[in-house]
């Protein structure tokens, strides 16, 4: 049996409820007692029923009588109820997210140089869209080829999201690949760029046949590197994550060059 318990009532509610609608108008002790619910408890339990909107009483009757409301009413009411206190509290999370950011990203400490990795496509897949998410300036992307193990279209849309996401925060995201790794990807994977909020100004997409292997640039002192398996190209064994201001700067500047010599890419052509 379903419990009522899950949509936020006590067990004696629960009971009281249940009892009272194969009951009619009844009196609290009579109630009571066919509830099994203890007689020093039923009108807190009435009460806390009444007030949710799941009893109505006549008062003029003596002793007073309850009746159980309709159960899609009680139901109805009792959801609406959850609606709130559970939209409240993810309120609430959201505020306390926003403050412990605000205090913990002033506790941290930047490390001059640091290095992690990620091995297979899923962990390395993670690990972008993780740095991607955390970007406040920059993200520009660098790659000559469709990796055989990324499926496009499945993993595809969750970048688009995270990009779009990055976007909408004011993050610049930059795209400098072939035209035929363009020609490769799904129509409508293209089709979506050519949405809010990719019609953007921070988002641009260009192409050369200048570049090799594939690197994204983050907030202009993170580098993530794809590890590509040197008996094929298309196969990434993992990705590695970079801090390295000096490093990042040096291929920022040679992602410029590059990019002012590159073509900018227009759906159809």
């Amino acid at each position: 049996m379903v419990d009522l318990r899950d949509l936020g009532l006590s067990s004696y509610e629960d009971r009281a409820y249940r009892s009272l609608l194969g009951l009619g108008p009844v009196s609290a002790m009579d109630l009571a007692a066919a509830s099994e619910v203890p007689e020093g408890r039923i009108y807190d339990v009435l009460d806390d029923l009444e007030t949710r909107g799941l009893v109505r009483s006549h008062s003029h009757s003596r002793p007073k009588k309850f009746l159980a409301v309709e159960p899609e009413v009680a139901i109805d009411r009792l959801v609406d109820t959850q609606t709130r206190e559970l939209r409240a509290e993810i309120d609430r999370f959201e505020v306390l997210a926003d403050r412990l950011i605000d205090d913990l990203s002033a506790e941290a400490t930047v490390e001059e140089r640091f290095l992690t990795t990620a091995i297979g496509t899923a962990d390395a897949t993670e690990l972008l869209l993780e740095r991607i998410a955390v970007a406040n300036e920059q993200v520009a992307m660098v790659a000559d080829v469709l990796t055989t193990e990324f499926d496009v279209a499945e993993r595809g849309p969750d970048v688009l999201d995270h990009l779009a996401d990055a976007i909408e925060r004011g993050v610049s995201v930059s795209m400098l690949v072939p035209h035929d790794l363009v020609a490769a990807v799904p129509g409508g994977l293209v089709d979506r760029v050519e949405a809010e909020p990719f019609d953007a100004d921070e988002f641009a997409v260009r192409t050369t046949e200048d570049v090799y292997g594939a690197f994204f640039l983050v907030d202009h002192v993170e580098l993530c590197f794809q590890v590509v398996n040197p008996m094929e190209r298309a196969d990434v064994i993992g990705l590695i994550n970079v801090k390295d201001p000096s490093l990042t700067h040096e291929l920022e500047a040679q992602f410029h060059k590059h990019w002012e010599e590159s073509e900018p890419f227009r759906p159809g052509e």
